[in-house]
């Protein structure tokens, strides 16, 4: 299947400005600012619309659209039927003119990538305040493997210790049954309900030592236990998310990526990509290449790893494997006269195994629903994946910071191997700090005004050590003594070499005369800065969400996106 290719004008430019996630509580980022983000959304949509497009973009994305409103309606029903707002959201899919987009793995993230969907959410809402029929869309990454399978808890060992914990808590999965087993995407994964109480409970003994309110965690997994037991961990953690996003009154849809490659429109793209394949691998080489240049990146594997070749074996950005395989494996793909032939492995010579299908329209999703039940899965690489869903989905992408700057990477690929303008993208983060009580903000203030201090003093001991030196010691009041003669007799410029030198033999005495208290000091300078470091970590803003209490983390969240205006 081949598609013609047109020339693009370049409109835009990606940001390139240094962006850092806000270091204060209650902080956002939003680029471009929250009162742009509407007019980005429409002219992305216009961009998209365009008739300079090629006309198997126009009419890929045209499908794509229908066919993931048609899929995210039978997923939402799934488990939000029954929820007032699960039908007010439902009767929104069925033809919405713009789709705001974001994504993410299904780990219970941190408020600041929680703050996408809330931003997302006042986007849509905006513009159809307007009038327009919007939707917001968060897309679970369902194929990625898990940054971490814990969560970062702190604590207090004992109720009147002023010494803070920072402890990993498991997520309660199911154990694999070897220690050796190569890492697996998150839909392979299962929810282990046994340990789901043990789990909470640790959170909220955390919680209370520290003086929070009850923590999000508890409802959560009241949700997770409520779901069909044959839903995997990444299904239930992000249903269990959703249900609280309905519940607080935001109207965006989750649909899963694995869903979203199920539809005719994917596999059309992927085919795409096949016919094209030695293009595809050298446009992404080359887009990285200079990224790296221009970053001055030397990491091979930074932002991502380049795409191989051997001999017409040709690899793409896609991961291709099968249920049963312990882990995900890159795609391979040579041509022959009338077939591709689709390789799973690293490399040639080290494939877990191959298929050959038809390069005909349609073959493609045909030959892969027939290996039922042996699924195989064709999942998108990162780049790919935001690719996907900007070009061929969304009217409006929102990233977070990693993402936002990675894409700039995708935007070339976009521009090179598309032939279309990429279309712009925001980028969100938010910084919360956990609602710890007064007395607790009090007592790291005290840590940080006594390290102050103590700093203050380890540089007079170093500077000034005859200030140190105790008055009833006749050796150290000699000492005084002679510092204060050398002081008072300071010789004019020219003739300080000998005073200078009876000036340092001194010093040295007296630092030797106060050793015991420098020693002393030290040790409580170290002991003090270790406490206060420590209490510093009670501000990250990377605490999980489950760690809030959900009134008081969503009700942030919200007032942030809030500032949301055409």
């Amino acid at each position: 299947m081949t598609h013609p290719v047109a020339a693009v004008s370049r409109l835009t430019e990606p940001p390139s400005t240094p962006i850092r996630a806000p270091r204060s509580d209650n902080q956002d980022l939003c680029v471009p600012e929250h009162h742009r983000l509407v007019a980005q959304v429409q002219a992305n949509h216009r961009q998209a619309s365009s008739i300079q497009n090629p006309s198997w973009i126009l009419q890929l994305r045209s499908r794509t659209r229908t066919e993931v409103a048609a899929v995210a309606s039978l997923y939402l029903r799934t488990y939000l039927a029954n929820h007032p707002k699960g039908q007010s959201t439902d009767s929104k899919i069925e033809d919405p003119i713009h789709w705001i987009v974001g994504g993410h793995q299904p780990e219970p993230f941190h408020p600041g990538v929680w703050y996408k969907n809330f931003l997302i959410d006042a986007t849509a809402k905006e513009l159809q305040s307007q009038g327009s029929q919007a939707i917001g869309l968060h897309v679970i990454i369902d194929h990625d493997l898990p940054k971490s399978l814990s969560i970062k808890i702190p604590h207090r060992p004992a109720p009147d210790s002023q010494h803070l914990v920072f402890s990993p808590c498991e997520l309660p999965l199911q154990k694999s049954g070897s220690k050796t087993s190569a890492p697996k995407p998150w839909h392979q994964h299962r929810i282990a309900l046994d340990r789901i109480e043990t789990f909470v409970r640790q959170i909220e003994h955390a919680a209370e030592s520290l003086g929070l309110p009850t923590p999000l965690a508890r409802r959560y997994f009241e949700i997770v236990k409520s779901l069909d037991e044959s839903c995997d961990a990444a299904i239930a953690l992000s249903q269990a998310r959703h249900r609280i996003e309905a519940q607080n009154g935001l109207e965006n849809i989750d649909i899963p990526m694995s869903q979203i490659c199920q539809t005719e429109a994917w596999f059309d793209f992927v085919e795409h990509c096949l016919t094209h394949a030695d293009a595809l691998n050298k446009t992404y080489n080359d887009a990285l290449d200079d990224y790296r240049t221009r970053e001055q990146i030397t990491n091979p594997g930074q932002p991502v790893a380049a795409l191989g070749r051997f001999g017409d074996w040709i690899e793409l950005p896609f991961w291709l494997y099968q249920s049963s395989d312990a882990g995900r494996n890159r795609m391979w793909v040579r041509s022959h006269s009338t077939e591709w032939e689709l390789a799973s492995g690293s490399r040639p010579g080290e494939f877990a195994w191959t298929i050959r299908i038809a390069s005909l329209p349609g073959a493609l999703k045909s030959i892969i629903e027939q290996t039922a039940p042996e699924v195989i899965c064709l999942r998108p690489r990162a780049l790919m994946t935001t690719l996907f869903l900007r070009c061929f989905l969304a009217d409006g992408f929102v990233h977070g910071i990693g993402g936002g700057i990675y894409d700039r990477l995708t935007d070339q690929i976009i521009r090179d191997f598309l032939r279309i303008e990429p279309p712009a993208y925001a980028i969100a983060t938010a910084t919360l700090h956990l609602p710890l009580p007064e007395t607790v903000r009090r007592s790291v203030e005290h840590l940080d005004a006594l390290v102050a201090n103590l700093s203050d003093q380890a540089r007079r001991l170093r500077s000034s050590p005859e200030s140190f030196l105790a008055s009833e010691d006749p050796y150290a009041e000699s000492l005084a003594q002679e510092h204060a003669a050398l002081l008072a007799a300071i010789p004019p410029k020219g003739f300080k070499r000998p005073w200078h030198r009876r000036m340092v033999e001194l010093k040295a005495r007296i630092r030797q005369s106060i050793e015991p208290i420098f020693q002393e000091h030290q040790a409580l300078y170290q002991a003090t800065l270790r406490r206060a470091n420590g209490s510093q970590g009670l501000f990250s803003r990377e605490y999980s969400m489950l760690l809030f209490p959900q009134a008081n983390c969503v009700e942030r969240l919200k007032l942030l996106a809030s500032r949301v205006r055409a």
